[in-house]
């Protein structure tokens, strides 16, 4: 079941550039601050569109670190969970060694990530009360198709190169994070990355009418998983919101997928604990 729980999110940045003291996140270099957390035994690291995330649990911190190849490498972004005053939020930090330009950029993608993080946190929020509500509710068979309908045709958008098309279903919140420069550089990075589809099935369909912390409203949260021709794993969900006409627009969208070159280094075990990670249906 997709959890909702609402998170007032606040995020404090600190100023990154290329001659960024090593005190923002604790170590001296990029490099050294991954050799020193691939050494801690309670963290989780896995590969998520070429970056190395770095999952500190106990810590309540993200450690996101840069792929060869992007314009920031190497660059580290920490995030951390916060709490104070009774409100949740986030301290995000970073280590950037390449030149300024390309730093300030990067900090601008994350602080991007963390609007669309706390809009997505809102929308996904209260699972119990959510829970009740679905019991109580059921869509229409209007609805059912009209999802499913949608989603099919952001899916043919993205994948056909219809960028503008795609970037239209977004609802304006949406658009208003993310311009549709950004967004289209996001969406040919990723596509380029995984290779292009060979299949994409929905799995599943979750539905939430008025969930607590949100906008009031229909919300359809829609599982997928696939394969591309770079990647045996492919999975993620959209989440849309049910408009006054009857149509739906789209205030989430999540893809994750195992590159085949990061995938034959990976235990059946790791494989698994990843697909779990990523929430990925059977």
């Amino acid at each position: 079941m997709h959890k909702l729980l609402l998170l007032l999110l606040v995020t404090s940045i600190h100023g990154v550039s290329a001659a960024q003291s090593a005190g923002s996140v604790g170590y001296p270099t990029v490099a050294a601050a991954l050799e020193a957390l691939k050494a801690k035994k309670d963290v989780t690291i896995s590969i998520q569109g070429g970056w190395t995330i770095v999952d500190d649990a106990p810590a309540h911190t993200i450690w996101s670190f840069s792929p060869l190849g992007h314009p920031a490498h190497p660059a580290v972004v920490k995030r951390t969970i916060v709490e104070n005053g009774g409100m949740v939020g986030m301290d995000m930090t970073a280590l950037c060694q390449a030149d300024k330009v390309s730093c300030d950029n990067l900090m601008e993608e994350f602080k991007a990530l963390n609007a669309r993080m706390s809009e997505a946190m809102a929308v996904r929020g209260a699972a119990t009360a959510a829970a009740a509500t679905e019991t109580a509710w059921k869509p229409s068979a209007a609805e059912l198709q009209s999802v499913e309908r949608h989603s099919q045709a952001y899916f043919a958008a993205r994948d056909s190169h219809q960028y503008e098309a795609a970037y239209k279903m977004l609802t304006p919140a949406m658009r208003q994070i993310r311009s549709y420069e950004s967004w289209r550089s996001m969406a040919v990075e990723s596509q380029t990355r995984r290779g292009n589809l060979l299949r994409r099935d929905i799995k599943k369909v979750t539905w939430y009418k008025n969930p607590p912390g949100a906008e009031p409203g229909t919300y359809a949260a829609v599982d997928f998983a696939g394969q591309s021709t770079n990647a045996d794993t492919v999975c993620g969900y959209l989440v849309w919101i049910e408009q006054a006409d009857g149509t739906f627009l789209l205030v989430r969208e999540e893809e994750n997928f195992i590159d085949k070159a990061s995938d034959k280094k990976l235990t059946p075990e790791d494989r698994e604990r990843i697909r779990a990670q990523f929430k990925c249906k059977a």
